[in-house]
C-alpha cells in the first residue's frame, strides 16, 4: 500500500488500484498514522490530530470506531492496535512524504550535480499543497505539520536553485525565478538567484532594479533592510564583479584601436613560450612593438588563465625619489612589463593586482 500526502489525499493499494477513504476524519486518521510509517502514535496525538480544540465526549470510543471503519478499507492487517496506540504497518518508502525527507537529507551530502538532481527528484514528489482535500477544522496539530511541509517544500525549492546556480545555470532560470519572486517576494534567497541570474545574461540594470524594489518592499512591510548578503549581491554588481562584466574584470587590458595584422605567428610562438615557461621575455628596441605583441597574446590566452591577465605599467624613477632597494635597470623592467601574458596567479602575473604588490624594479 503507498499513500501520497503531497498533494490531493491519495492510497493505492499493492496492484496500483486507487483505495477510497471516504469522510475527512477517517483520512486524517491514515495521515496521521502515515506521517509516522512503522511506528506507534499514541491515541492523545490522534485525538488531537482529528479533533483538535473540540474532542469528543468519549475519546477512546470515537478513535476506536473511527479506526474500525479504516480498517474495513485498507488492506488487511495493516493498522496494528498497540499498547497506547496504533501503528501503519508499512515501510517509510510506502509514504511520499517520508520519500521526500530522504531525498533531501541525501541531497545534503551529494556533490552539486547530484545534489541538484535529488532535489529535482524530491520536489517531483509534490502534486500541489500538502493535504489540501483534508482541511481539518480546528486542529493546531494538522495546521502545523501542513506549514512545516510548506515551508520544506520552500526550502528545497531554494536548494534546487541554489545548486543550479553553483552550476552555472542561472540564465536559464530566469523566467522560473521570476515567477518565485512574484510568488515569495520577501525571500531574499530567491532574489539573489534571479539577480544572479540576471547579471549572468548581461542584464544587470534589471538586477539592480529588482534590489530596489525588493529593499523598499522590505522596509514598507516588514520595517527591515535587505540582509548583509543581498546587500554584498548588490554591491558586486554595481563594482561589475557578476555575470558579463566581471568577464572584463579579469584583465585590465586596452581596447586596441588598430587590428594587429601580419602577427598571428608571432603571438602563437609567444603564447606557446608563455604555456612552457614561467617568465618570458621579449626584446627589442624603442617601438618595435614588444609592448603590443605583449598584450595581444596575453588577450588570446585570457579565457585560459583563472585570475585573468593584467598589465603593470612601469615608469623610470628620477634621482631625486629615494628608494630602499636598489633598482634594476630600465631596461629589465620593460622584459617584466612585457612578459605579463604568463599570467600564473604568482606574486603580481596573472592574478589580480589587488591580491599583492608587484616587485619593484
Amino acid at each position: 500500500m503507498r499513500v501520497e500526502l503531497l498533494g490531493p489525499f491519495e492510497v493505492r493499494n499493492g496492484d496500483g488500484a486507487v483505495v477510497e477513504v471516504p469522510g475527512v476524519r477517517l483520512r486524517a486518521l491514515l495521515a496521521a498514522l502515515a506521517l509516522e510509517p512503522g511506528r506507534i502514535v499514541t491515541r492523545a496525538r490522534l485525538v488531537d490530530w482529528i479533533w483538535g480544540q473540540r474532542p469528543p465526549a468519549d475519546e477512546v470510543n470515537a478513535l476506536q470506531a473511527l479506526v474500525s471503519r479504516l480498517r474495513r478499507v485498507l488492506p488487511d492487517g495493516v493498522i496494528e492496535a498497540e499498547s497506547g496506540g496504533y501503528r501503519l504497518a508499512v515501510t517509510p518508502d510506502a509514504v511520499d512524504v517520508s520519500r521526500f525527507e530522504h531525498l533531501v537529507a541525501q541531497a545534503r551530502a551529494a556533490e552539486p550535480a547530484a545534489r541538484a538532481d535529488l532535489l529535482r527528484s524530491a520536489l517531483a514528489l509534490w502534486r500541489g499543497t500538502a493535504m489540501a482535500d483534508i482541511a481539518l477544522q480546528d486542529s493546531d496539530a494538522f495546521d502545523a505539520v501542513v506549514a512545516r511541509l510548506d515551508e520544506l517544500y520552500v526550502a528545497t525549492l531554494g536548494d534546487r536553485v541554489d545548486a543550479d546556480i553553483r552550476l552555472g545555470r542561472g540564465s536559464e532560470l530566469i523566467s522560473e525565478l521570476t515567477e518565485l519572486v512574484a510568488t515569495y517576494p520577501l525571500r531574499e534567497g530567491f532574489v539573489a538567484a534571479l539577480m544572479r541570474g540576471l547579471a549572468e545574461a548581461g542584464r544587470g540594470n534589471e538586477a539592480l532594479t529588482l534590489y530596489q524594489r525588493t529593499r523598499e518592499r522590505l522596509a514598507e512591510e516588514l520595517g527591515a533592510d535587505p540582509s548583509a548578503e543581498l546587500s554584498a549581491l548588490h554591491t558586486a554588481l554595481l563594482r561589475g564583479e557578476l555575470g558579463e562584466r566581471a568577464e572584463h574584470h579579469r584583465t585590465n587590458l586596452r581596447a586596441e584601436l588598430t587590428s594587429f595584422v601580419g602577427k598571428d605567428h608571432d603571438v602563437s610562438a609567444v603564447a606557446g613560450l608563455a604555456i612552457s615557461y614561467r617568465l618570458v621575455t621579449l626584446t627589442g628596441p624603442g617601438g618595435s612593438g614588444k609592448t603590443r605583441l605583449a598584450t595581444e597574446t596575453a588577450r588570446t590566452l585570457l579565457t585560459e588563465l583563472p585570475d585573468g591577465a593584467w598589465l603593470v605599467e612601469l615608469a623610470s624613477v628620477g634621482a631625486a625619489v629615494s628608494w630602499r632597494r636598489p633598482l634594476l635597470p630600465r631596461s629589465a623592467c620593460v622584459t617584466r612589463h612585457c612578459s605579463a601574458v604568463r599570467g600564473v596567479g604568482k606574486r603580481w602575473i596573472g592574478s589580480s593586482p589587488r591580491s599583492g604588490s608587484a616587485p619593484s624594479c
